[in-house]
C-alpha cells in the first residue's frame, strides 16, 4: 500500500517516465533512414561540426526547411551520447513524455483522475502518434509547445494568473522556434474559437490576456535567432523558410503531398487508432452532451481549428494535424468513461469489428506490398507483425460482459503497444538491413566518393560525412580524370544522366530505395576507362 500511495502521489512523474520509455522504445535498434529524419539529424550534426548556430546546412548547403530548436536539442544530445539514432531521437521522446504529463494533469484537474488515466492510455497507444515521438524531426516539439501553450491559456481562462500567461506565451515562443508561425496561428485561432463559442469574446476580456505584450514576448524568444539567420545568410533563410516552406507549402502542393479536403480528417482517424474508431461518436457526444463543460468545449475547439485549418492546406501530411491528437484523445477518453453499462457492449462492438477488418486488410496489404517491392520481396513475412490488430480485437469482442471501461482500454492499448514494439524492435530493423545505405556502406567505407546530381540523404548521417556534389556530366568527367579511384554515388532518375553513366563507367551497385521511387547506384571507372582518361 505504501508503494501504491507513493506512485499515486508522484503520478505525473511516473506517467512521464512511462511515456518516455514507450516513446523511446527501440529508438537505437534501427538506423536513421527515412528522408525527413535523415535531413534533420544531419543538419544538426553539420551545425555541431561547424559551430555555426545561425546557418543550418545539409551536405554543406543552406537548409531553409525548419527553424533551429530541434537542431539545438539534437546537438546537445550528440554531445552527451555521441552521433547516432538514439541521440537524434532522444529529445523527441522527452517531448512526448512532457506532453503526456501536461495533458493528463489538465484532464485530472478539470475532469477526474479516472478519465486522465484512460486518456493517457489512448494517447500512448495511438500508434502513428507514438511513432512521431520516435522520429528525429521538429514535430514532437511543436506538439509539446502548442499543447503546453493552449493548456496554460485555458488555465488562465479558468483562474486568471499572470504566471500562467507568461508560461503560455513562453511556450508559444518556443513553438515559433520549433516549426515557425504555425504555432502562433494554431494557438490564436483556438483561443478565438473557444472564447467565441463560450460567449466570452469581447475586447475587454481579450485585453485581460495581454495579447499584444504576450505576442511581443513570444517574438522576443524566437526573433533573435531568425534575425541572426537572416543576417548570416543575407536573407536567403528568411526567403526560403517563410515564403517557400510556409506560405507556398500551404497554398501549393509540395513534393507531391497533396490530397482532397477530407484527407486531413482521415489522417486524424488513422493516427488515433485503435481508439480513433470511436472518435466520431465521441466528437458528437462532446458536442451534444458535454458542450456545457468548459474543458471539453476547449478540447473540441482545438480539434475543430486544427482539422479545418489543415484541410485547406494544399500540402497534406499525416503529421500536420497531430497537435490536436492529445485533445481529441481526451474526447475519446471521456466518451469511453461515460458509456453506460447496458450500452457499452453494443457501442464498442462495432469499433472492434472495424479494427478486425482493418487489421486483416493491413496484413494483406502489407504482404502484397512487400512482395512487390524490388528490395523487400523476401520480407513479406513481416506483414504478420500486424496480425495482433485483429487477434486482440477479436478477443475483446468476446470479452466477459463485466469488463470495466478501464480494463477494456488497458487491454486494447497493451495490444497496440505490442504491435508498436514488433514494428520498432523487429520489422524496421529487418527492413533497414535492405536499405541502399546498408548495402553501399561496405563499398564506400574509407573511399573517396562524389555525388552526381543527387543522393539518398541517409548516406550523410549514417557515414557522418559530407560529399562533394557535382551537377554536370562534364564536371564529373573532369573530377574523375584527376582522381580515377573516386566512386560515383547517385540516385538520379533522369534517363539522360543514366545513359551517360552507363556509357562511361561501370555499375557496381544498384539498390532500390525502401520508401521512395528511386534507386541508389554506385559507379566506378574501369581499367579501360582509366587509360582513356
Amino acid at each position: 500500500m505504501e508503494i501504491k500511495a507513493f506512485v499515486f502521489r508522484f503520478r505525473n512523474f511516473f506517467i512521464g517516465l512511462v511515456g518516455f520509455v514507450l516513446f523511446s522504445a527501440f529508438s537505437a535498434a534501427f538506423p536513421i533512414y527515412i528522408l525527413d529524419e535523415a535531413k534533420n539529424s544531419e543538419a544538426a550534426r553539420e551545425m555541431l561540426v561547424s559551430q555555426n548556430y545561425f546557418v543550418p546546412t545539409f551536405n554543406g548547403e543552406l537548409r531553409t526547411d525548419k527553424p533551429p530548436l530541434h537542431y539545438f536539442l539534437m546537438m546537445l544530445s550528440y554531445s552527451l551520447f555521441g552521433v547516432g539514432p538514439f541521440a537524434a531521437r532522444f529529445f523527441s521522446a522527452v517531448a512526448g513524455a512532457f506532453m503526456l504529463m501536461l495533458i493528463t494533469r489538465s484532464v485530472e484537474r478539470y475532469l477526474n483522475w479516472h478519465t486522465a488515466s484512460i486518456a493517457a492510455l489512448v494517447i500512448c497507444s495511438s500508434l502513428l502518434f507514438a511513432q512521431e515521438f520516435h522520429l528525429a524531426v521538429p514535430d514532437p516539439f511543436l506538439i509539446l509547445f502548442v499543447t503546453a501553450s493552449l493548456l496554460y491559456f485555458f488555465d488562465h481562462d479558468q483562474q486568471p494568473s499572470k504566471r500562467k500567461l507568461l508560461l503560455a506565451y513562453s511556450f508559444m515562443g518556443l513553438g515559433l522556434l520549433s516549426k515557425g508561425p504555425i504555432a502562433l496561428v494554431i494557438v490564436a485561432l483556438t483561443a478565438l474559437l473557444y472564447l467565441g463559442v463560450s460567449k466570452k469574446l469581447s475586447w475587454r476580456y481579450l485585453i485581460s490576456f495581454y495579447p499584444f505584450l504576450g505576442v511581443l514576448f513570444s517574438l522576443c524568444i524566437a526573433a533573435p535567432w531568425y534575425i541572426g539567420a537572416h543576417v548570416a545568410t543575407n536573407g536567403a533563410f528568411t526567403e526560403g523558410f517563410f515564403l517557400d516552406h510556409n506560405l507556398n507549402r500551404f497554398s501549393d502542393q509540395k513534393e507531391g503531398h497533396g490530397g482532397p479536403f477530407i484527407l486531413t480528417t482521415a489522417w486524424v482517424l488513422v493516427g488515433l487508432l485503435p481508439f480513433g474508431v470511436w472518435l466520431i461518436p465521441a466528437w458528437f457526444k462532446a458536442f451534444r452532451a458535454r458542450w456545457d463543460h468548459d474543458f471539453m468545449r476547449f478540447c473540441f475547439s482545438v480539434g475543430i481549428v486544427i482539422v479545418v485549418f489543415f484541410s485547406f492546406s494544399d500540402t497534406n501530411l499525416p503529421n500536420y494535424p497531430m497537435p490536436a491528437f492529445a485533445f481529441l484523445g481526451v474526447l475519446i477518453a471521456d466518451y469511453l468513461v461515460r458509456l453506460q453499462e447496458h450500452t457499452s457492449r453494443k457501442t464498442l462492438q462495432w469499433g472492434l469489428i472495424s479494427l478486425i477488418v482493418l487489421g486483416l486488410a493491413a496484413v494483406v496489404g502489407a504482404y502484397f506490398g512487400l512482395k512487390q517491392h524490388p528490395a523487400l520481396s523476401d520480407l513479406s513475412y513481416l506483414s504478420f507483425a500486424l496480425l495482433p490488430i485483429s487477434i486482440g480485437s477479436l478477443a475483446l469482442l468476446f470479452r466477459p460482459k463485466g469488463l470495466a471501461p478501464f480494463q477494456f482500454v488497458l487491454t486494447l492499448a497493451l495490444n497496440w503497444l505490442l504491435i508498436g514494439w514488433l514494428l520498432w524492435g523487429w520489422v524496421f530493423p529487418t527492413m533497414n538491413a535492405y536499405s541502399p545505405v546498408a548495402k553501399a556502406l561496405p563499398l564506400i567505407a574509407d573511399k573517396e566518393v562524389v555525388v552526381f546530381k543527387r543522393l539518398d540523404p541517409a548516406f550523410l548521417i549514417q557515414t557522418q560525412r559530407t560529399f562533394d556534389q557535382i551537377g554536370s556530366a562534364e564536371a564529373l568527367q573532369n573530377r574523375i580524370a584527376k582522381s580515377p579511384e573516386t566512386l560515383i554515388l547517385t540516385n538520379t532518375k533522369d534517363t539522360l544522366d543514366l545513359k551517360f553513366l552507363i556509357g562511361h563507367y561501370e555499375l557496381i551497385l544498384e539498390a532500390p530505395a525502401l520508401f521512395e521511387d528511386n534507386s541508389t547506384r554506385i559507379w566506378r571507372v574501369t581499367k579501360e576507362g582509366m587509360q582513356s582518361q
